[in-house]
């Protein structure tokens, strides 16, 4: 049941559909945090409001708007990357162990995403010491599925690999480059773009998954 109705979802419509959502929602955070820090026009002053006000739509924010989006697109994709597994196993292919290790992988993500657990994680080390290892982290994750993209055919491997460029590059090298002064205008930027990275990373592993899942229906 599950792998017939994640054939129902049309790849292009539906990654167009998830970027109009996070098109709007980085928006929303730039404007409302330009509004915060950066009251050139007087908006904050005309309308004076509290930055608690607009802490929804701050996406550094575990109880925003854009939290929750990006943890419900990544249980999404790992419902996607489970439903592929079944069908591979099903079908005696071996393939189906890389599916479910993509689903637990992205399933971990959407809970660490409204918990924190990777905060946590920051504070336990020094930042330095954290960004190289999370770094290799990333490098060892990527090299480790290498045999997995060497199995399918280019267009679905290449947009697996700008997916997990776009988030790694997010969530281990913008994150890097923000600072920690987090009442300061810069970071909140930056976070925006941070934040836009990774789910543009999803938006083009959801898209792959069911592009792949068509082309084999079709076939």
């Amino acid at each position: 049941m599950n792998v017939v109705l994640s054939f129902s979802f049309n790849p292009a419509r539906t990654a167009a559909f998830l970027s109009v959502i996070m098109s709007i929602l980085l928006l929303a955070h730039v404007l409302a945090l330009q509004a915060n820090y950066n009251d050139a026009l007087g908006i904050k002053r005309a309308l004076g409001f509290e930055y608690w006000q607009i802490a929804l739509f701050d996406l550094d924010e575990e109880e925003s708007l854009g939290t929750w989006f990006s943890s419900a697109m990544l249980l999404f994709a790992a419902l996607l990357f489970n439903a592929q597994a079944v069908r591979l196993r099903a079908a005696g292919d071996q393939m189906h162990r890389w599916w479910f290790v993509l689903a637990l992988g992205f399933a971990l993500m959407s809970v660490d995403e409204v918990v924190g657990l990777h905060e946590l994680i920051n504070t336990l080390y020094d930042e330095t010491l954290w960004a190289g290892l999370s770094a290799a982290i990333v490098a060892l994750v990527g090299l480790g599925f290498l045999p997995f993209l060497w199995r399918y055919r280019v267009r679905t491997s290449v947009l697996f690999l700008l997916g997990g460029l776009l988030f790694s590059g997010g969530s281990v090298g913008v994150e890097q480059l923000s600072g920690t002064d987090i009442n300061s205008l810069g970071y909140n930027m930056l976070t925006g773009l941070e934040e836009g990275m990774e789910m543009s990373g999803v938006i083009l592993s959801i898209y792959a998954v069911l592009d792949l899942m068509r082309e084999n229906t079709i076939g």
